[in-house]
């Protein structure tokens, strides 16, 4: 028999699974708690007790999306030294698992709009802030200040978020990505060698 914690997991599992495929499909607006709880096969008593509200399961699936796309960042990590040309490399990464169809809606073009900007800004920091500070201070002379990791790091981090926003709307995602790899190589090359 399982335990309550094991039923309330697994309960937790099912709304976000149904939520992140719902909003994925139809948006946040078009999603409502009663298709959530239907397709989960729970109670809607079952999803309040977990989830307050249809925007913290919402928070909570933007959350979940950006982790993954940063632990997949870690687990194709390339071995060897961290250039500036490869941490290009890994931003764009990011940017084409985030346009991904199913993330897109969630992450790049609702997200902000419906955490606002400064929730999904610090989830976005929480995933990969620190990742991108430790990269950017391998990339900068031996010499740079922290002042000047962090400054920088704040930089390539704006610079990746309007990135990913833009090219979240993008027409051709593909095409936008490319695009920004090209602007971000030449850009943290440029960090590289001041």
């Amino acid at each position: 028999m399982a335990s309550q914690r094991e039923r309330s997991e697994r309960t937790i599992a099912a709304i976000m699974a149904v939520g992140r495929t719902l909003m994925a499909e139809q948006g946040y607006n078009a999603v409502t708690v009663d298709a959530v709880v239907a397709q989960a096969g729970i109670a809607k008593g079952a999803f309040y007790h977990h989830f307050p509200s249809k925007k913290v399961l919402f928070d909570a699936i933007v959350d979940e999306l950006q982790r993954e796309i940063a632990d997949e960042l870690r687990e194709h990590q390339r071995p060897g030294p961290l250039t500036a040309s490869v941490l290009a490399e890994v931003l764009s990464d990011y940017l084409r698992r985030a346009i991904d169809p199913r993330r897109r809606r969630i992450v790049l073009l609702e997200g902000p709009e419906v955490l606002g900007w400064e929730r999904w800004r610090e989830i976005d920091d929480r995933h990969f802030s620190g990742m991108t500070r430790a990269a950017v201070a391998m990339i900068l002379p031996s010499s740079a200040t922290d002042i000047r990791v962090t400054a920088t790091t704040q930089l390539v981090l704006g610079a990746v978020m309007e990135a990913a926003l833009v090219t979240g709307r993008a027409d051709d995602p593909e095409a936008a990505v490319a695009q920004f790899g090209e602007v971000l190589r030449d850009l943290l090359s440029g960090l590289a060698e001041s």
